[in-house]
């Protein structure tokens, strides 16, 4: 191969670098310490890694060493197809096929024997960013059989091996799960880079003799649990990270166990790892058969951070939170009189501040109930507490450990039962939420009808004011209030807002009160009366429907009030029919 042939590709391979993830980048700079022996430093920004590669391509080029650049060359490929750098499947790398066959113990006892495969040990400088590799289960016939098949390491291993405590990763404690041991290996998942890039995973794994009997115990409560974390917390390899990694899943997943989905909660809070339980895969598992757990996920974080995430099932043993708060009142219960002196110590540390009462809250900020068993953590400096059954009722759903009055994370370890608080709650009723708490430890009500023993001795409890009852009215104002009703009823008004022009003055004419008798009782006596006595009082009757032309036409003068018993006299009898009844009735029907 020419010069000019073996850089052909230089520009193009230059170019695709930036296009790399950081993880890909400590890749290459991975191979390209233990290929071409540079020794770039693996940390920095993104833009740092990429010009360091960049700028070693660029020396190779041009002191042109070819050998250089072609094992980069490799590398930049390898790295691009698989995302990251495994030795074994470097161009001219010696591989188990070519090794002479020899018996299986001399092989198994070799300690310089190339790796041959995947799943193989590596016999010099391994690789810390390779995937985990579990070594195959010893085989004592030919040496043939003792060396994995390329592409079958990966279910042959999660079937075959033996789960062993030492998982190779470490989850942070809970109180309410106890990792007994690994029931699968670990499975690595590729990194999603967007929220359209659709990956999928899959773990199985078969349960032993010893694990059913203790997931089918009745003295412990033992389950089955699928934990995950992602390479922020964990690096696979032999340099496997050692610190306690919390538990995260993909943001957007679904886990299926035998082909039926999970419904727990996998989230947790939106970027805060380490706030989701383990999912645990209850009665989906199969007990004698073989279990396939799979998990689809896409990267829908924004902005899109790439990461890989680890997965493997663990044997639990599970604490319920009755348990855990039995446990709390037997070893963690704090006496009144160390709170109270606790608090005293507290008031006294300064003597430029003094410290006055403040209001104490009966209710969990958490359940808003009365508390029943009061808990807090004794470095929080608060007096107020908060109910120990919904706090871990909560923590066991969404693994924040907060405290809910002070918002600081405390440990679930320093958590005690507060006499001092348990006493104000034996001492008052039901009814009573809150109380008065003072700087030495002193509390009260406030109104001083419940207290602490020496507060209630200085303080008697106030009786609360009676209301006076209400007055009566006086006869003078009953009589006074008859007549003003009275006097309202006589000077009702008839407001007619009927707009019909025809007959409109006789209907007006007919509800008026100057209206005679006898007009009520036959309407062909009208035309008896003049047309002055047909007039409505200007007074008592408004016209609304009344044109502006009308309005300027003089006054008509207005009839004499007629006496009150004639007018009790022209009461129409009650079966009577309404002298206007035809007359409204005829205006409606003309009008349709």
């Amino acid at each position: 191969m020419s010069t000019t042939d073996s850089w052909s590709d230089f520009e193009n391979l230059r170019h695709t670098v930036k296009h790399n993830t950081v993880d890909k980048l400590k890749q290459i700079l991975t191979g390209f310490n233990e290929e071409c022996s540079t020794v770039f430093h693996k940390s920095g920004r993104k833009q740092d890694l990429i010009e360091r590669i960049v700028q070693q391509l660029e020396n190779w080029r041009q002191a042109n060493n070819i050998d250089k650049w072609t094992k980069a060359k490799a590398i930049l490929y390898q790295v691009r197809s698989t995302g990251m750098y495994t030795r074994s499947l470097m161009p001219g790398a010696m591989t188990s096929q070519s090794l002479p066959s020899v018996p299986s113990a001399a092989y198994s006892a070799a300690s310089t024997t190339v790796r041959g495969s995947f799943g193989a040990m590596p016999s010099g400088r391994y690789d810390p960013y390779a995937p985990p590799r579990i070594p195959p289960p010893p085989n004592t016939s030919a040496g043939s059989s003792a060396v994995s098949k390329p592409g079958k390491i990966n279910e042959h291993c999660l079937n075959s091996v033996p789960p062993t405590h030492n998982a190779g990763v470490r989850f942070k404690p809970s109180p309410f799960f106890r990792v007994d041991q690994a029931v699968s290996g670990i499975v690595e998942c590729p990194e999603s880079t967007s929220s359209t890039d659709r990956k999928q995973q899959t773990l199985t794994f078969t349960l032993t003799s010893e694990q059913l009997t203790k997931v089918n115990s009745t003295t412990a409560k033992f389950q089955l649990r699928l934990y995950c974390t992602s390479n922020t917390f964990y690096s696979s390899g032999f340099r496997a990270s050692t610190a306690a990694c919390p538990i995260e899943f993909p943001p957007t997943c679904e886990v299926r166990v035998n082909g039926a989905q999970l419904t727990t909660n996998l989230k947790g809070l939106k970027k805060k790892p380490g706030t989701a339980p383990p999912a645990d895969l209850g009665r989906t598992v199969r007990m004698t058969a073989q279990n396939r757990v799979e998990m689809v996920y896409v990267n829908s974080q924004q902005p899109v951070q790439p990461k890989k995430f680890y997965l493997i099932v663990m044997l639990v043993e599970v604490t319920t939170v009755e348990q855990l708060v039995d446990k709390l009142k037997k070893g963690k219960f704090r006496d009144r009189e160390d709170i109270v002196a606790q608090m005293i110590k507290t008031s006294n540390e300064d003597d430029d501040i003094v410290a006055g009462s403040q209001k104490m809250s009966l209710k969990c900020p958490l359940s808003f109930m009365r508390v029943k068993t009061p808990c807090r953590s004794i470095l929080c400096p608060h007096p107020q507490c908060f109910d120990a059954t919904s706090w871990f009722s909560c923590m066991e759903q969404t693994t924040t450990w907060l405290c809910p009055v002070c918002e600081k994370v405390l440990d679930y370890e320093n958590l005690i039962v507060d006499g001092y608080f348990d006493q104000i709650l034996k001492d008052t009723p039901e009814s009573v939420e809150d109380v008065i708490v003072e700087s030495d430890g002193q509390w009260h009500t406030s109104d001083n009808k419940f207290g602490s023993a020496s507060w209630m001795a200085l303080h008697p409890a106030t009786a609360p004011s009676q209301p006076s009852p209400p007055r009566g009215p006086s006869p003078a104002s009953v009589d006074e209030e008859a007549a003003a009703k009275a006097h309202a009823r006589k000077n009702v008004e008839i407001l007619v807002l009927d707009s019909d022009d025809e007959d409109e003055g006789r209907v007006k004419e007919e509800l008026s009160d100057s209206y005679p008798m006898n007009t009520l009782s036959s309407p062909a006596s009208n035309s008896l009366f003049p047309a002055a006595a047909r007039q409505p009082r200007g007074g008592d009757v408004i016209d609304l429907t009344a044109d502006s032309d009308e309005e300027e036409e003089e006054p008509q003068p207005q009839p004499s009030p007629v006496p009150r018993s004639s007018l009790e006299k022209r009461k129409a009898p009650s079966g009577a029919p309404s002298p206007t009844e035809q007359i409204w009735k005829k205006s409606r029907v003309d009008s349709v």
